[in-house]
């Protein structure tokens, strides 16, 4: 079957389970050589480049080696030095991310992100340090799960992390698979900290702790099935 005929079938399945516009991007899986990643550093400077490979530290992008699309100078970046970037999915990677067609990108709050690139099935990345283990943390890049909801609290995908069963169009996941966790960091907080299904109530009740509206909504009866909402009503109804 060809790739569009793929497209069309998963977003026709995906379309009759009638799933709410408030969802999380598809989580990275795999970037295109011959595309242009976009990346601004921390100093505001602007880059165009080809990613030509990723290291990976704990399931994480530790450093990014590219090439400039300007001069075809290959360099090494720090995730450190980088604020955000747009990276374009793989043919494959693109296709596993049909469900993002359904993302209302008219409703993105945050001024920083470029909806041209999200229109055109760019995922946005940008670099933040991470607690990988109880006082231990690293800067790499995350990729925003959120990035139409963002403005409260920002959800990062967790590479690491298991999916739960989805509904699947020829071997491709698209829809459900809800991640068992994620990196989730509140605005003004310099790191991102693990949420997972396992310990949701207890994390749920002591890291939004600023609205105990939306909380007291779902901490009755939390379901890990329904964090995105509980996510896009954080950011909608508090602060």
């Amino acid at each position: 079957m060809k790739i569009s005929s793929l497209v069309i079938t998963a977003f026709l399945v995906f379309c009759g389970l009638g799933i709410s516009a408030q969802t999380f991007s598809p989580a990275f899986a795999g970037y295109s050589r011959k595309k242009t990643t976009y990346i601004t550093m921390k100093d505001g400077t602007e880059h165009s480049v080809f990613i030509k490979n990723l290291k990976f530290k704990k399931g994480l992008i530790d450093e990014l080696k590219v090439e400039q699309a300007s001069n075809g100078k290959k360099v090494k970046i720090n995730p450190e030095d980088i604020d955000h970037m747009y990276v374009p999915p793989s043919a494959l990677a693109k296709v596993a991310q049909v469900t993002d067609a359904m993302t209302d990108i008219n409703k993105i709050q945050d001024g920083e992100l470029d909806n041209t690139h999200l229109d055109d099935g760019y995922l946005y990345m940008e670099s933040s340090n991470v607690q990988v283990k109880k006082k231990k943390t690293q800067y790499c890049m995350l990729q925003l799960m959120n990035p139409t909801f963002s403005k409260s609290v920002q959800v990062y995908n967790d590479p690491l992390s298991n999916e739960s069963a989805g509904i699947g169009v020829a071997g491709i996941n698209v829809a459900g698979g809800l991640a068992k966790s994620y990196y989730i960091k509140l605005a003004g907080q310099d790191t991102a900290m693990r949420i997972s299904k396992k310990d949701y109530k207890k994390e749920m009740e002591e890291i939004f702790t600023d609205c105990s509206k939306v909380v007291g909504k779902y901490s009755a009866d939390p379901k890990w099935v329904e964090f995105e909402q509980f996510i896009f009503d954080y950011t909608t109804q508090c602060n």
